[in-house]
């Protein structure tokens, strides 16, 4: 399992906020923080900048242009947030969504790059990540099967051999239920041979869970550290307590569907004798005794003969006496 806290925009374009964000992600069990390296002026086109917009709790936040300045993050941003996460142990990482801030992650280190789901059909885009030959994370949120399937053809047409996951996600800010279609996590595992994953914009915990146990191998959650912050996505975000939980509980899920169908370990193998039943006699009875079904009773342990073979016993004679709740051992009936 690999878990990603997806601080996004929730840092508010606040380095010392940022920083708390990535500690307190760190300590809730997360694998990886994730931002996003916006230039707003290399995302939005001009004509846009001024169209109003709700400030989401920000006082000086009044136009589109107000918003998308406020959270985009500088190349010192990142080198500062990524030398705080080499320094505790948890790895950075950051969509780009310009050429230029895919060179300065490239420059500071990342080990992977992440391709947001309105950028799954930016092919240019797409082409100057995977000139970097690292490995990458699509996420396929707001996109139909077939512009997915396009999407990955088109990624391993470019790089054959590249390490690709795919994310199956909903672009719902919060996602409902009952559109959250986890069920699409099974079309994308006969798309794509490689990691499937869960980009959650879901409340709560308890669907990251549910796409664990449906094979979804990486979580990507977002992440804050108080859902009372400014901003469009504190309010669906996980706070420190429910990524641990998810963490904990997802990984608990992981491990109970690494065995490969039904087996037995060897301890259940060792509960049997206790919870299966042997074949006994329903009273005292003498030898030359031939044996009916009424004769018969089945009770534990286990360690007799299972009542699976009642019938070849039917009909046998005792070869000597046998005393009420004894088992009938093979040993004890004439061929």
């Amino acid at each position: 399992m690999f878990y990603i806290a997806e601080i996004g925009l929730n840092h508010n374009g606040s380095l010392k906020l940022a920083r708390q964000m990535v500690r307190a992600a760190q300590e809730a069990g997360a694998d990886a923080v994730k931002f996003q390296s916006i230039q707003a002026e290399k995302l939005i086109a001009r004509h846009t900048f001024e169209n109003p917009v709700d400030g989401f709790g920000f006082s000086k936040v009044k136009t589109v242009g107000d918003f998308w300045r406020k959270v985009s993050i500088d190349e010192r941003f990142h080198r500062e947030i990524k030398k705080l996460c080499d320094n505790i142990g948890i790895e950075f990482m950051s969509t780009p969504f310009d050429r230029e801030s895919v060179e300065w992650l490239e420059e500071i280190g990342v080990k992977r790059f992440k391709i947001a789901s309105g950028d799954l059909t930016n092919y240019p885009l797409i082409e100057h990540i995977l000139t970097k030959n690292k490995p990458v994370i699509l996420s396929t949120g707001g996109a139909k099967i077939d512009e997915i399937q396009s999407s990955i053809n088109f990624i391993r047409d470019k790089t054959p051999n590249i390490d690709l996951s795919v994310l199956h996600c909903v672009s719902l800010y919060p996602t409902p239920p009952a559109l959250a279609n986890l069920q699409a996590i099974d079309q994308l595992q006969l798309l794509h041979s490689g990691p499937i994953g869960f980009s959650d914009h879901t409340l709560g915990f308890h669907l990251a869970l549910g796409a664990i146990a449906r094979g979804a191998e990486i979580i990507e959650k977002h992440f804050t550290i108080d859902q009372k912050l400014p901003g469009p996505d504190q309010s669906i975000s996980a706070t420190p307590p429910i990524f641990s939980k998810i963490v904990k509980l997802g990984n608990d899920i992981n491990k109970a569907l690494q065995a490969d169908g039904k087996q037995l370990s060897s301890q259940e193998k060792d509960e049997l004798n206790d919870m299966r039943r042997s074949i006994v006699a329903a009273k005292d009875m003498n030898s030359g005794t031939i044996l009916t079904s009424n004769d018969l009773e089945y009770k534990r342990p286990g360690d007799g003969i299972s009542p699976i073979e009642f019938k070849n016993v039917i009909g046998k004679q005792l070869k000597t006496d046998i005393a009420k709740d004894e088992q009938i051992k093979w040993s004890l009936l004439d061929d």
